[in-house]
Formats: structure tokens, C-alpha cells, sequence
């Protein structure tokens, strides 16, 4: 895939040190009586912005990250009678809990009104770090538990709804049951969460709407898994989990067609059009050590969360 823009690194990448801190005793404590709700973002206040602070002849833009996981931004600007003291657009990638001029943009003839627009677009993630081809996931349920395959990656001809766009080309739909323990399918920080909504059906104005928890991986991929019950995580934003460790109950919220867990991960690339996006990552399921022998899902089948 290639990109009219340029890559721009702000500061250092985070590093991300597993540390438990009690965490899958508190989450395993929390099983039988979930939380009333888990330290979220708000619909309409996610932690990520560009400030602009401007004058009658010039403007500074600012990026504000204040998740805990790396973002990618795309930034431009056009317009007439302006100069720029770096060549947007770009692409840069923010570290966490920080924020990073990105440009100054000056009036070029004083006589005339300075004139611009800015476009910017951006996603969770490292746009220029390539997954680990090697990461190895579990299945995202209990050992010993086996659950119906419903769709798999690029879904089927008789699927309802299908895998098969650019962010859900290698998901995975399990039919389990609402209530069913979700846990971690490969360790890393838990960059958002979102379980207050409460419907789920199949109608298309519930799309997004369905709660879930994000895991950034090591590699800055990130783990979704979508459809949970409301009110029903197990952990919080900022927390590290490891693979295995109880993360949430299944539900039935958002679009779907009845009680399932989505799961698929994802990487922040820069797109033809130079808008920030997120691209399905395939993945690769071993058994619970993360060692043995890879686990063969097909659509249709029964799969077994084996130790």
C-alpha cells in the first residue's frame, strides 16, 4: 500500500512493562459480581484532539494524546497566502500522555488575510510498525470450553453479515452465550473500554454501538473484542493483562443477530487518500500455552479451548 505521506515520529515510544499488580486476582474476584462500570471513554470524549492556537498572521496545531497507547495521526493543510515551518502533510506517530507541536503556519504576504484549511484523520496504533508475523493468540474463552465457530475471516457466501472489508477481513465471530467469561487472547495494555450500551439487534444505526474492550499489543497491534454485556468488564483503561486473564462477559450489544463474540485485531496504516485507518491483521491461534501445535478454526465448527 502506498501513501502520499511522509512519516513523522514524535518523541519515544512508550514501553510497555507488563506488571500485574494483583490483576487477575482482582479480575477473577470481580466474576460473580461485575462492576457497575469500568474507567471508559465517553461517547464523544475520546482523549485525542488537535488544539489550535491562532492569530490574525499565524497558528500553531498541537496534538493531544492523552490515551495510553501510541496513536497515528495524518495531518495537511492547504489554502493560499501561508508558509509552513515543516512539510505537511505527514504522518506522525504520538507516544501516550503527551502532546507535540506538529506545525506553524505563518502568513506569507502581510498585506493579505491569511487563508487555510486542515484536514487530519487518526487511529489507535503504529502505522509504521509492522505486526509481529510471529505473535501466537489463544482463543479468547475459558480452557475447556468449546464454542460454535459462526464466521470466520472474509466470512462466507451465506453469512448475514461478512468479514470482508479492510478492518474485519480476519475476524472471527464464537457463538457463545451471553455471560460467557471473554479473556485475553495475548497479553498487552487495555487502551479503551466501552460497556454501557445496552441494546443489540440487527439493525444497521446499532453499527459501532457495540461494547468491547481494545488491547494494544507489544507490537501496536490492537485486539478488539466487540459485543459484550453491558456493564460487564473486568478491567480498566491502562491496565496490562496477560493472555488468558479474565478481560469481560459476553452480550449481545450493537449489530448483531444474536448472542456472539467478535473478535479481530488491527493495525493503524496510512491509506491511498491519506486518511489514517485501521487494517485486519490475520492471526494465528495455538493452544493455551501459546506454544503447541496452531488450532485450525473453520466456519462452522466447534472449537475447544484446549490447556
Amino acid at each position: 500500500m502506498t501513501s502520499p505521506l511522509t512519516e513523522k515520529r514524535i518523541g519515544k515510544f512508550p514501553s510497555f512493562k507488563p506488571k500485574r499488580h494483583g490483576i487477575l486476582l482482582l479480575a477473577l474476584s470481580l466474576l460473580a459480581s461485575p462492576p457497575a462500570a469500568a474507567q471508559h471513554y465517553a461517547p464523544g470524549e475520546y482523549p485525542f484532539r488537535i488544539d489550535e492556537f491562532r492569530s490574525p498572521k499565524n497558528a500553531r496545531f498541537v496534538a493531544v494524546n492523552n490515551t495510553p497507547g501510541v496513536m497515528t495521526v495524518a495531518f495537511g493543510v492547504s489554502g493560499s497566502n501561508f508558509s509552513q515551518d515543516r512539510d505537511v502533510p505527514q504522518a506522525f506517530v504520538v507516544e501516550p500522555n503527551s502532546s507535540q507541536e506538529i506545525v506553524q503556519v505563518a502568513q506569507s504576504n502581510k498585506l493579505e488575510p491569511l487563508r487555510f484549511a486542515i484536514r487530519y484523520s487518526f487511529q489507535p496504533g503504529d502505522a509504521f510498525m509492522p505486526p509481529d508475523e510471529r505473535a501466537r493468540y489463544i482463543l479468547p474463552f475459558k480452557k475447556g470450553e468449546a464454542f460454535l465457530v459462526v464466521q470466520g475471516p472474509g466470512g462466507s457466501v451465506g453469512s448475514r453479515v461478512t468479514h470482508n472489508n479492510d478492518h474485519s477481513r480476519y475476524a472471527f465471530d464464537f457463538g457463545v452465550p451471553e455471560g460467557t467469561v471473554v479473556t485475553a487472547a495475548r497479553e498487552g495494555l487495555v487502551i479503551d473500554v466501552k460497556d454501557a450500551f445496552t441494546e443489540g439487534r440487527p439493525d444497521p444505526s446499532l453499527s459501532g454501538k457495540g461494547n468491547l474492550v481494545a488491547i494494544m499489543h507489544t507490537d501496536r497491534s490492537i485486539g478488539y473484542y466487540i459485543h459484550l454485556a453491558p456493564r460487564a468488564a473486568l478491567v480498566e483503561i491502562g491496565q496490562w493483562v496477560y493472555a488468558g486473564d479474565p478481560i469481560a462477559h459476553s452480550g449481545n450489544t450493537g449489530y448483531t443477530y444474536g448472542p456472539h463474540l467478535h473478535f479481530d485485531v488491527r493495525r493503524a496504516a496510512v491509506s491511498e487518500n491519506g486518511d489514517v485507518v485501521h487494517m485486519s491483521v490475520p492471526v494465528s491461534f495455538h493452544r493455551r500455552d501459546g506454544m503447541g501445535e496452531k488450532i485450525v478454526i473453520e466456519e462452522g465448527i466447534l472449537i475447544k479451548a484446549a490447556p
